[in-house]
């Protein structure tokens, strides 16, 4: 079975007024849900090949660092 799930950009991505440097990304619903994210959650967006986008949850330790989760 594969993790990996194709949208369009504009599913995902949309302008924030006002500010021509950055965009607003979305994360749809049925993806948070079979992730176990919620919203509030800390990720990490990585970049990936041929224009993939890599999403990962970051975990905070007790020792106050962060955790990588995949």
């Amino acid at each position: 079975m594969s993790n990996t799930v194709t949208y369009k950009a504009e599913e995902i991505f949309h302008d924030i007024p006002g500010d021509s440097e950055n965009v607003h990304m979305k994360i749809p619903p049925e993806v948070m849900e079979k992730m176990g994210w919620k919203e509030g959650d800390t990720i990490r967006v990585l970049s990936g090949e041929k224009g993939t986008i890599i999403i990962e949850k970051v975990e905070k330790e007790d020792s106050g660092k962060e955790k990588e989760t995949k």
